[in-house]
């Protein structure tokens, strides 16, 4: 377990200095406690503070991170029934675990009480299924994007073998749209990515099969937007992979998008999270994490060791940003304050005789 902290620096007054203080003029590196694990994780999920889940494609498992201290934690897996599955995004929800099987063409659901997976066939073959999201409650409903299939999907299940599909064609106007994340605003409002054109979409389940049931917006030609979050006001975020920016939208409007744009570059935004005053991100090409506040405006980029190469990210209750470091195979916590406060002194001259 290594642990990442900024270094603080305190500069020397200067002839002629009668007094000095320290004063905050910026903030160092930030705050990162790293966690191993047997393999490049992909995507995370919260279950509460302190106890993380995660896919792991290459192992074709399914992790588990209890973090009760920087010194002390555990980790465990949980095999996939269905060889070379490659289990790609997950989201705790009804206390279990779901989540989507890349290469095997399911939905998977983990037990955590006694590590039982269950197992649920798509009924498009080869839909390769990639963004999850979860309605809790009983039945439990499920939604997924197909990257290949083309469609966005809705599982419903009420119990093992009490379970239904729908699946939802994107328009033919959009073939090969490459649906790639979702966020479940309410029942009744999917959003979602579509990196093959460019856009993000937005579904009306009760409108189905309606052609005003899909609702594409255009994040510009070249853009690739990856992964999305709703906030709390209801304003989708997203990611544009190729388009080296953060994108905020008003639905209210007919195509008003905020844009964040990153300086830093190559960064390939990744994943992001909405949470604690805050949107974080990963940036993949990059090798670095941000954090973005909307009002004030501020967008921060910070470097990580190299090769990290971060994925995934889910925020808690707490704060705290849990990042998936595919490249050093372990997870990092991120927490509040959030970095190591760089201190300046304060000089007061005396330009007195």
């Amino acid at each position: 377990m290594k642990r990442y902290s900024g270094i603080v620096a305190l500069l020397l007054g200067v002839a002629g200095v009668l007094a000095f203080a320290s004063v905050v003029v910026a903030d160092g590196p930030p705050l990162l406690t790293e966690y191993p694990v047997p393999g490049g994780p992909l995507y995370v999920s919260v279950e509460a503070p302190g106890r993380i889940w995660f896919t792991l494609p290459d192992q074709n498992w399914i992790g588990r991170l209890i973090v009760t201290s920087t010194v002390d934690y555990s980790v465990v897996t949980y095999t996939i029934p269905t060889l070379n599955s490659r289990p790609y995004d997950l989201k705790y929800a009804s206390d279990a675990v779901w989540f989507t099987e890349f290469s095997g063409n399911k939905i998977g659901r983990l037990n955590p009480a006694d590590g039982a997976v269950t197992e649920f066939s798509i009924p498009t073959q080869g839909s390769q299924p990639t963004g999850i999201d979860v309605l809790a409650g009983n039945p439990t409903t499920v939604w997924f994007t197909e990257r290949s299939g083309n469609k966005l999907g809705r599982l419903v299940v009420t119990g093992t073998a009490d379970y239904s599909f729908t699946e939802f064609p994107l328009p033919e106007s959009y073939p090969n749209a490459e649906p790639e994340d979702l966020h479940i605003q309410h029942a009744d409002s999917i959003w979602f990515t579509a990196p093959g054109v460019n856009r993000i979409g937005n579904l009306k389940p009760s409108q189905w099969p309606s052609t005003n049931a899909f609702v594409f917006v255009s994040t510009g030609g070249g853009s690739r937007p990856w992964a999305i979050k709703v906030d709390a006001e209801g304003y989708p975020w997203f990611t544009e992979r190729v388009g080296n920016r953060i994108g905020q939208f008003f639905p209210q409007t007919i195509a008003n998008i905020n844009w964040y744009t990153l300086t830093l570059t190559p960064s390939g935004p990744y994943d992001l999270a909405v949470g604690a005053g805050y949107v974080w991100f990963t940036e993949a090409d990059g090798n670095r994490v941000g954090q973005l506040r909307a009002q004030p405006r501020m967008i921060r980029q910070f470097g990580l060791p190299a090769n990290s190469q971060p994925r995934g990210l889910a925020v808690d209750a707490n704060g705290c940003a849990w990042i998936a470091l595919s490249g050093r195979n372990s997870i990092a916590a991120w927490c509040p304050p959030y970095f190591r406060f760089v201190y300046l002194p304060l000089t007061l001259k005396n330009f007195g005789p």
